[in-house]
């Protein structure tokens, strides 16, 4: 990486975390993330299952809905705000390259996403001290259920990154990205009801819900991990396309 992409992912960073939104972002999924969590406990504590905390509580709908809006609310302003406030300018006549600036951005998204899960390891931790560790910690499903909604959020945010760059809107930006996330999350919901089996299990290649399943019970997939850095990829070669674009026509 360039001194130009750590001098840019700071400012990115601290913007983040400057910004109210951010504050707001971080609230609502440490109760959400606290009431999720409280509902498995509950849920396991009426007997005997066949799935773990972890598997429950990274397979509950409402945890999915809960990063479908988030990721657009956060990533909403990252070129957005840019256009408006009319620093894009200084950008795209700075000495830096777009890909700096591009990825300077995405890792600034990326790692605030990655602070909005502590609660959720706090959760764990707590559970642990309550029980008296007399549930031992699945160390490899844990491990590998965190590196699946990673690769989520990564994908997600590239697809926000990349409609923020299109348009001044914030909002406009939210709702691009919102309504691109939504459908490729529940584009996965179809494979239930397609009779081809390549349709089939082309849909299920992309069920985000599915490859969680397996990773939440220890199973690693090396598929899902080349369909979201590829598609993570994708979407941060778009938008470089897309600056590349503007700062010609500038």
């Amino acid at each position: 990486m360039t001194r130009a992409f750590w001098i840019l992912w700071k400012r990115e960073a601290g913007a983040i975390l400057l910004s109210p939104i951010a504050w707001v972002l971080l609230t609502c999924m440490a109760l959400i993330n606290g009431f999720s969590f409280s509902q498995c406990v509950a849920y396991l504590g009426q007997g005997v299952r066949e799935f773990t905390v972890m598997q429950i509580y990274f397979y509950i709908f409402h945890f999915w809905f809960l990063l479908i809006i988030l990721v657009p609310v956060l990533t909403m302003r990252l070129f957005s705000e840019e256009y408006k406030t009319g620093t894009i300018e200084m950008l795209l006549t700075a000495p830096v390259r777009d890909g700096d600036v591009i990825l300077a951005k995405f890792a600034g998204a990326l790692s605030f996403y990655i602070l909005l899960w502590l609660p959720s390891l706090a959760g764990l931790a707590i559970f642990q001290v309550v029980t008296k560790n007399a549930v031992p910690v699945a160390w490899i499903p844990l491990g590998l259920s965190y590196l699946m909604v990673i690769l989520v959020g990564m994908l997600y945010l590239s697809i926000g990154l990349f409609s923020s760059v299109l348009t001044r809107n914030q909002a406009v930006a939210a709702m691009i990205s919102f309504t691109m996330i939504a459908l490729l999350f529940f584009a996965g919901f179809l494979s239930y009801l397609v009779r081809d089996p390549g349709w089939r299990d082309a849909l299920t290649y992309i069920f985000t819900l599915e490859q969680m399943r397996s990773f939440s019970a220890g199973l690693f997939d090396s598929r899902a991990v080349v369909f979201y850095l590829s598609g993570t990829a994708f979407f941060l070669i778009l938008t470089q396309r897309v600056m590349a674009g503007r700062r010609l026509n500038g």
